[in-house]
């Protein structure tokens, strides 16, 4: 945890209730308990809500669901793509040639 060991940990206390004083440090902990758990549940929705964006466009657009769209009879030229691309960059990539080739196809 950021290279903190229990020792220094257990410093990080000890000051703390010399500082806020036994009567505070609970409220205190408390509180940046539930400022903690606010932010990683805003977190995780906001992840949720990126990976599933191409799910959101293709519903927005009035596409059907790419699992109930039979396998395009032409497909796409691949891209050049950087021998250093990050898998997260490869998917935004391969989202937004979805995305193209969905607009490009005539509405049926």
């Amino acid at each position: 945890m950021f290279g903190v060991g229990p020792e220094e940990l257990m410093l990080v206390l000890i000051v703390a209730l010399l500082v806020l004083g036994p009567e505070r440090l609970p409220r205190i902990a408390r509180d940046v308990g539930r400022v903690v758990g606010e932010l990683r549940r805003t977190s995780d929705e906001f992840r949720e809500e990126f990976l599933n964006a191409d799910k959101y466009l293709e519903k927005a657009a009035g596409a059907p669901a790419p699992a109930a769209q039979p396998a395009p009879a032409v497909t796409l030229a691949p891209t050049p793509s950087d021998p250093n691309e990050s898998a997260f960059d490869r998917e935004m990539r391969e989202a937004r040639e979805r995305l193209a080739a969905s607009r490009e196809k005539p509405a049926t």
